[in-house]
């Protein structure tokens, strides 16, 4: 049976972050963008070293900006969660290339690119970033930047062709773990929660996020 990934974001709380991290989920999200309620301010945060991929999560931030925070975090991966176009990605590629070149302490990482869904035609400005990007973050769209909290039709990823893998986003509540254990799509390759698993902003429900993952994971079964 297929294994999906599962990213746990918008961690703020370094209290149940602990919780979090001690639970493994593959990814943990911090949010870089000042305007998000799950912004990270106490950086202490940071001081917790997870057993799991650490993702900062950017919105139309410079270049120069996103490296300084790779280096200071020690990220594994770049979400790019604005506008952000493929020239940017290769931007950031050429210039993350450079720092590997000429300083031997700075870490690689991937890139992720959110995109926001709503119909059909989303899918279809996607080619140009087949060269510059690692994963997909599909989400529901919104005139704001960051999570909905809403699901999309996600019958419309039957309209997605390209090669690159996806993360799938929106909305995703435990309610939905016995139905994306076998989510049938062969670039998805794990899901990103946040808000559906939340007592307030940046505090999560750490029982149901366990219980999510353990669902994914195939050790929880459907009565």
């Amino acid at each position: 049976m297929k294994r999906f990934q599962v990213k746990v974001c918008g961690n703020n709380n370094i209290e149940n972050f602990k919780e979090i991290a001690a639970i493994e989920p593959d990814y943990v999200g911090f949010i870089f963008y000042p305007k998000s309620k799950r912004f990270v301010e106490d950086e202490s945060i940071f001081e917790v070293f997870p057993n799991a991929e650490k993702v900062g999560v950017f919105v139309n931030e410079s270049v120069e900006k996103i490296l300084e925070k790779v280096e200071e975090y020690k990220l594994d991966v770049v979400q790019l969660h604005g506008d952000e176009t493929a020239d940017f990605c290769e931007e950031l590629i050429n210039q993350k290339h450079q720092r590997l070149l000429t300083d031997e302490n700075f870490l690689d990482f991937k890139i992720w690119k959110a995109v926001g869904i709503k119909s059909i035609e989303d899918f279809q400005q996607l080619t140009t970033y087949q060269q510059v990007i690692d994963s997909f973050v599909f989400d529901t769209k919104s005139n704001n930047y960051g999570g909905t909290g809403k699901k999309f039709d996600w019958q419309l990823l039957t309209n997605y062709q390209l090669s690159i893998p996806f993360l799938l986003s929106g909305g995703i509540t435990l309610e939905d773990a016995f139905i994306l254990k076998n989510f049938q799509h062969p670039k998805c390759i794990g899901f990103d929660i946040n808000s559906g698993f939340e007592s307030a902003p940046g505090i999560k429900k750490t029982d149901e996020v366990k219980q999510f993952i353990d669902t994914i994971d195939g050790r929880i079964e459907q009565n």
